[in-house]
């Protein structure tokens, strides 16, 4: 071998085997053996302006040891650039057989123990160095080396460990001790991982490999993230747990398989421990789903009556919560009932009546207030906010509704399926009205039931003419006929 390289056969050979390598290097798309062969192309460059430099070097004028030097330059560079160049190939075929990527630490090590095995010879021959002799007169330096830089070593050999076992690899999220983030580099030394706050952590490898390590994304498989809640030793757990699962639901970033999961976890002396799970393809989205969570399920159980722990002032703010569930003024909200025109008919004393029946339901941005499809037996007045209804497989908005405009008349009114489905675009309070209420009215109104009917068909054809992008006034008589016998027949009324 070192009778080939003092030759002159190398610089052909390391001038084709260059042409070579970089055709290869600009055609493959294999980004990892793009980058090893632009190293194994530096180094056989490196070697031809060597070799170049010593054939020209006038023998008389240039001192023995510039000579040597250039000499043991070229052998050394041509030598690293072959190794290079062979580890290279050997790891493409390599990934060729196995996904897995390699890791650079890995290939680090073999081309550095390579380059330790092919540096001796050349040295030993063209300096004539001892180096057992030398091996053995700095064994007490190694000795001093390896204890000042114990800490360094045990990084590196744990960092081998760590990319041999491969329990994560840049670009997943995972969780190690306290810290959480995506693992943005992984070195000799370190891995770095950047966390939710966008700061970049550095972790010792040494530190890594004796902590426990949860992997979040790996293989890329969704991942369950969990959100505890207290609510009131009085609410029926069945009735909780249906709450969890269908606000769980309507959080568009929550995958639907596996479906989410709720349960009874416990209990203490203020209230009962719940705990919804669910599962998302993209763990960077947790903090923002616990957060959407935790707002919706707020809407959700104040709506549905059941208290979130209050520590030790539940039951004084249970009687305050009693004597101002409304949430609003009575003046406020017989000022809404008046402008609703379904109400029209009716006096003063009625619309005091009516205001005492009332409901007040607060909705958060995004959730939904009524679903295309479903049975509706409530309506709503919005007192304060803004909702969007919206219709069709494609959910295209119909309409927006502010204060004083009314939702779910039509199928509480008539038994039928809700026609569009009705989201809250920003925080919203609605007044909610229910059937028996209804009831009431026209068993003491003999005439609101076809008057409303001619309210509800001329409504409905203005809805239709918005989603259709369609004007026109036509003639409202036979659906308000349609309308009223359907409203007779729900509410079993049997005068006019």
């Amino acid at each position: 071998m070192l009778n080939f390289l003092e030759g002159y056969l190398p610089l052909l050979a390391g001038s084709i085997l260059t042409v070579l390598l970089l055709g290869i290097q600009r055609s493959t798309r294999d980004p990892d053996l793009r980058d090893d062969l632009r190293g194994a192309v530096r180094m056989l460059l490196a070697f031809l302006v060597l070799r170049l430099a010593s054939h020209f070097l006038p023998e008389a004028s240039t001192p023995e040891g510039l000579r040597k030097f250039v000499g043991v330059g070229w052998m050394l560079t041509f030598a690293y650039g072959v190794i290079r160049a062979a580890v290279a190939f050997a790891l493409k075929l390599v990934r060729m057989r196995s996904p897995v990527t390699t890791p650079k630490i890995l290939r680090d090590v073999i081309d550095f123990t390579l380059y330790a095995l092919a540096t001796v010879p050349i040295l030993q021959s063209q300096l004539n160095l001892d180096l057992a002799g030398l091996v053995a007169s700095t064994a007490v330096l190694t000795v001093v080396i390896g204890l000042a830089l114990q800490e360094t070593l045990g990084n590196l050999f744990a960092g081998l460990s760590l990319q041999l076992d491969r329990p994560f690899e840049v670009g997943d999220f995972i969780r190690i001790g306290e810290h959480t983030g995506r693992v943005v580099h992984i070195g000799w030394r370190s891995i770095r991982i950047a966390n939710f706050r966008r700061e970049v952590i550095t972790l010792p490898n040494s530190m890594v490999g004796k902590e426990h390590v949860k992997n979040f994304t790996q293989h890329r498989e969704p991942v369950g993230i969990e959100v505890q809640v207290g609510v009131s030793l009085d609410a029926p757990p069945n009735q909780v747990k249906q709450a969890l699962l269908e606000v769980a639901r309507e959080i568009p970033q929550v995958l639907v398989q596996p479906p989410p999961l709720a349960r009874t976890v416990g209990f203490t002396e203020s209230n009962t421990q719940y705990m919804v799970r669910v599962f998302l393809n993209d763990f960077a989205l947790s903090d923002s789903v616990k957060e959407e969570l935790h707002t919706r399920l707020w809407y959700r159980l104040r709506r549905e009556g059941m208290e979130l722990p209050h520590a030790q002032r539940t039951v004084t703010l249970r009687r305050e919560t009693k004597q101002r569930r409304r949430e609003l003024a009575d003046e406020t909200v017989r000022d809404l009932l008046r402008q609703v025109d379904l109400f029209t008919p009716l006096g003063p004393e009625e619309l005091e009546r009516l205001q005492c029946e009332v409901v007040v339901r607060r909705f958060g941005r995004n959730e939904r207030i009524i679903q295309e499809g479903d049975e509706g037996g409530t309506f709503y007045v919005v007192a304060s906010g803004e909702v969007s209804v919206r219709a069709g497989t494609l959910q295209s908005e119909i309409t927006r509704l502010g204060p004083g405009q009314y939702i779910g008349e039509m199928s509480l009114l008539t038994g039928e399926p809700r026609a569009a489905t009705v989201v809250a675009l920003q925080d919203s309070v609605l007044l909610e009205l229910d059937r028996p209420t209804f009831a009431r009215l026209f068993s003491d109104y003999p005439g609101l039931a076809r008057q409303l009917s001619a309210l509800l068909a001329q409504r409905r054809t203005q809805l239709r003419a918005v989603a259709q992008a369609a004007g026109g006034g036509p003639d409202h008589s036979p659906e308000a006929g349609r309308i009223l016998g359907r409203l007779r027949s729900l509410f079993g009324l049997t005068h006019e």
